[in-house]
């Protein structure tokens, strides 16, 4: 419906201003350094037009479009837009539903399905791949893939990447997807600052330079941006599309949301007029579960078909069960033991850090665990520059108790909240005494380690977790709650992120991860291998970074 209109827009390019403050001031304020969005480009003006051609064109030409409309239906439509439009509409073409349906138990419900502005992960995990697509796709293996992109080129100087997108993609309401929508989306995500806008850094400008090409160029290298793309920062949005967000959506994806209300399951339908490989299944409903037992036994007596994912306790029960089929995936998702490093702190002192961390028995942590792997470094490997560090400090109490021998240790303070359990925090203390370094250990509440850790540092030893992807460059942001600094980390960081090409970023990103863990401002625990549990009937789950992305496409039952 709009590409004659994108393609006749092609020859002025549509602008993206720069940005350099992600504090924008309100849209279309002198300052905001973005367009104001009544403004519009070409195809929403060309729309606009024609609407006032229907309003000012006499009763007469009403009369007949509607009398066209009754007559002819679709076709009568379609000859209105080529005639006001001077384009040929994109209709959707249903092809054949399929059959079959899963239900799938889930254990964090979103509070509102405006994907744009609900922070954590249950609206991404149910939305994201489903129904709403991204300008790139992530894969399994967590690497920038084609998608609505079909594909991408990088200059020699990582400053300007062009995408082209792949033809024929459309909405789930039959508006076509084309370059305006891209440069839409990525305006309306800073703008008004949408979850995923603080990842889109260094934009110099973004240009639709047809219906199908669109150029982002940067005020320096990034070389995460296609991954960045795959993720929420990289949605795209039909600009012209009616939806109240909360509770419903309009995406390009295999599936759209058919209903969902608040504290209730979320259903989604196959899109039969979705413009890549269709799903392989005909509905897919979510269903949450405050209660892990009592998902367990739904999934037990065939109420629901699979777990996405479950807790290390019932994974062991739900193995002993015939036709339920237990298995771990992969995740980013880091449990990590800081220190602090502030000047007047003993784990200022490296050797003190590399002490507690030979005392710690991480493999116990683990099996203890049930649902994790060690990880010695703070790439895990999902992520770019992964190296196998649990090699730099193994266990070696004696050799931990010699290295603090010189010093005269008082009583640590080791502060983290009581989510993460008991067991762990003791199994620290117990390790670390034996090495000479006592610990007085305080479980708080979420919002008490939030201000005794992070806002007053008030703390030796903190256990917290990392759920992020790509996020290895936490250690050495300025407001680091555990203030560490080390100029030469610093730098391997910041060469990494002026690479230009994913290689080199890669084994850059590894030669500071190295450094970063030879240096130990915290000690790497484990990373989360959670456990997801489903009828063996069924096939095509995802493998990986199922709490927070979950596409089920290729999802079938039987």
């Amino acid at each position: 419906m709009r590409r004659a209109q994108s393609d006749q827009h092609s020859t002025a390019p549509q602008a993206f201003p720069p940005v350099s403050d992600p504090g924008v001031p309100p849209v279309g304020s002198p300052s905001s350094g973005l367009p104001d969005p009544s403004q519009q480009p070409l195809s929403r003006r060309a729309r606009r037009q024609s609407e006032h051609a229907l309003t000012t064109g006499g009763i007469k030409s009403v009369v007949v479009f509607l009398v066209a409309l009754l007559v002819f239906g679709c076709g009568g439509y379609a000859a209105y837009s080529m005639i006001v439009n001077r384009s040929v509409p994109s209709l959707p073409i249903p092809g054949a539903a399929p059959g079959g349906s899963i239900t799938i138990g889930l254990t964090t419900a979103p509070e509102s399905l405006d994907i744009r502005k609900q922070d954590g992960d249950a609206v991404a995990q149910a939305l994201l791949g489903n129904v709403y697509e991204t300008l790139v796709q992530r894969g399994e293996d967590n690497t920038a893939q084609p998608g609505i992109a079909k594909s991408w080129d990088v200059s020699d100087d990582g400053l300007s990447y062009t995408f082209h997108l792949a033809d024929g993609v459309t909405f789930s309401n039959g508006d076509q997807l084309n370059a305006d929508d891209v440069v839409y989306s990525l305006q309306q995500i800073l703008q008004k600052q949408y979850v995923g806008a603080s990842d889109l850094t260094n934009l110099s400008s973004v240009k639709a330079t047809g219906s199908s090409t669109v150029v982002i160029k940067l005020s320096q290298p990034m070389p995460q941006l296609p991954w960045v793309l795959s993720g929420r920062a990289g949605i795209i949005y039909d600009e012209t599309a009616k939806v109240n967000y909360t509770t419903n959506a309009v995406g390009s994806g295999p599936f759209t949301v058919e209903s969902w209300k608040k504290g209730e399951p979320i259903t989604l339908k196959a899109n039969t007029s979705y413009w890549g490989t269709k799903a392989k299944i005909g509905t897919v409903t979510l269903k949450y579960f405050d209660d892990a037992t009592a998902a367990a036994s739904e999934l037990k007596s065939g109420d629901i078909q699979a777990l996405m994912p479950t807790d290390a306790t019932n994974a062991n029960d739900l193995k002993t069960q015939d036709g339920i089929t237990v298995a771990q995936t992969e995740s980013t998702r880091k449990v990590v033991l800081g220190f602090n490093s502030s000047a007047d702190s003993l784990f200022s002192d490296a050797r003190v850090r590399q002490s507690a961390r030979m005392a710690i028995d991480k493999n116990a942590i683990v099996q203890a665990n049930g649902a994790a792997e060690t990880l010695g470094g703070p790439i895990p490997k999902l992520d770019p520059g992964y190296e196998d560090l649990t090699g730099l400090y193994p266990l070696d109490q004696a050799k931990a108790k010699s290295l603090v021998s010189y010093f005269r240790l008082r009583t640590m303070k080791l502060v983290y909240p009581s989510s993460l359990g008991e067991q762990i925090g003791q199994t620290i203390k117990n390790d670390l005494a034996a090495a000479g370094i006592p610990v007085e250990v305080s479980m708080v509440d979420d919002a008490t380690w939030q201000q005794t850790v992070v806002q007053d540092k008030q703390f030796d030893l903190t256990i917290y977790t990392m759920d992020s992807s790509h996020d290895a460059g936490d250690f050495v942001a300025r407001d680091n709650f555990l203030q560490y600094t080390n100029a030469e980390v610093e730098s391997l960081y910041a060469q990494a992120q002026g690479a230009t090409t994913s290689d080199d970023y890669a084994n850059r990103l590894r030669e500071y991860a190295h450094k970063l863990s030879e240096d130990s401002p915290a000690d790497w625990l484990y990373v989360e291998r959670p456990w997801v549990a489903y009828k063996s009937t069924v096939k095509g789950l995802p493998t990986a970074m199922v709490d927070c992305y979950l596409p089920l496409a290729n999802v079938t039952v039987g």
